[in-house]
């Protein structure tokens, strides 16, 4: 007995596509995308994009430059016309990160000097780590690209401090050293440093910490959209099961009318959905979603309209609920690990991020990031909206066709 109650689940299993799927198919889809980003994560392999501006345009800033650009962790190498587009860049997504020889700070020799730093570094407070990456890559390549111009700043800073190398002055130098030796056991830095040849300026309004709030209220909420309008278009399957489907499909609208019907309550069920969920993004965490109303409520409403199409097109394309719950709950997981609802994307290998495009969550996603940290206007928001608005007819459309096939089956 217990051998043939032993075969009827292997049977069972054996004959159900979807649930080999999940039990074979899904756990390595998932590791393999995790490995890969947390992999990449942990070799310290971000591949930036950086965008340049170069103002004073003297050999020295030409071979740090190009020093910064062989750089293995830089992918992407982006010639800008001046400030403002440097500053766009970023802001916009188009960058990673900016990098700026300022033709109004020290020179590049200048370490310790006391006038602006002579390189900026333009970052978004959302991708923090890009900035941050940026500043030890461009540190790096001035060591390796103008050692030069390293010892004879470190000459002129002993110079200036320490007068004239006699042996007087050597024995300063060496108690200097020690204070400043002794300073940094303290936990207090010098007074100079490779820092002070670069600044970073932030181009994004809010504190790291509520962008990454904001960020995750987006994911989660496009996420769990589509968890939800799946599982409210399973209905669809039920009634027609149960025959009611055949009696709206006979009436003057025929079966559009459910379609219809249900993508109109599943598309507002996910703007109340995500009304809550960012409601407690600003009263809990200060995000401000208020700060372009217009905007947010856009990108809510196609999201939402977005997340019900696919949800009605995943289910009407299954024969049964079964076969519709599992593909439906892979589908999403799938989409959603690769277009950064888990993890956020900067994080992932650059082809992963390609892959990227191809999912809904990642139109989203750079369409909430406009709106909430990049105080991207309206109209900047034309090709997410588009792609989110033709996700929405292609889908809805799908959903139609299907349902259609499903009733003449």
């Amino acid at each position: 007995m217990t051998w043939a109650v032993f075969r009827a689940m292997l049977l069972s299993l054996w004959r159900d596509p979807g649930a080999l799927v999940m039990a074979f198919v899904m756990p390595v889809a998932f590791f393999v995308i995790f490995a890969e980003i947390f992999a990449n994560a942990a070799a310290g392999d971000f591949r930036l994009r950086v965008a340049v501006l170069d103002e004073v345009g003297s050999p020295a800033s030409k071979r740090l430059l190009d020093a910064l650009r062989r750089d293995p962790a830089v992918a992407r190498w982006r010639v800008v016309a001046d400030r403002a587009a440097v500053e766009h860049a970023v802001r916009d997504g188009g960058a990673d990160a900016g990098v700026i020889v300022r033709a109004d700070g020290e020179p590049l020799d200048a370490a310790g000097g006391f006038g602006p730093a002579p390189l900026l570094v333009v970052s978004d407070r959302s991708s923090a780590v890009a900035g941050a990456l940026l500043t030890g890559r461009l540190q790096q390549a001035y060591v390796n690209a103008l050692p030069e111009l390293l010892v004879k700043s470190v000459i002129d800073l002993a110079d200036s401090q320490f007068t004239e190398l006699n042996a007087t002055q050597r024995a300063e130098i060496a108690a200097g050293l020690d204070d400043m030796r002794e300073e940094a056991q303290r936990g207090r830095p010098p007074a100079w440093s490779l820092g002070d040849l670069i600044e970073e300026q932030p181009v994004a309004g809010s504190p790291r910490a509520t962008n990454q709030v904001a960020y995750y209220a987006g994911a989660i909420a496009f996420m769990f959209l589509l968890l939800s309008a799946a599982q409210g278009a399973l209905t669809l399957l039920e009634e027609r099961d149960s025959g009611v489907l055949d009696r709206i499909a006979a009436g003057p609208g025929g079966s559009a009318v459910a379609v219809n019907g249900k993508f109109l309550f599943l598309a507002l069920q996910g703007m109340a959905q995500t009304l809550v969920i960012f409601a407690v993004a600003r009263f809990g965490y200060d995000v401000d979603v208020l700060a372009a109303p217009v905007s947010w409520l856009a990108v809510a409403a196609l999201s939402s309209a977005a997340a019900a199409g696919i949800g009605l097109a995943l289910v009407c394309v299954c024969r049964s609920r079964a076969q519709a719950q599992t593909f439906s709950t892979a589908f999403i997981m799938v989409v959603s690990a690769v277009g950064g609802s888990m993890v956020p994307r900067f994080f992932m290998p650059g082809w992963l991020q390609d892959v990227g495009w191809l999912t809904p969550n990642t139109w989203v996603l750079e369409a909430y990031s406009g709106v909430l940290w990049r105080n991207v206007p309206l109209t900047g928001l034309a090709l997410p909206a588009a792609m989110l608005l033709l996700t929405t007819l292609g889908t809805l459309l799908a959903a139609h066709f299907f349902t259609r096939r499903m009733m003449l089956n």
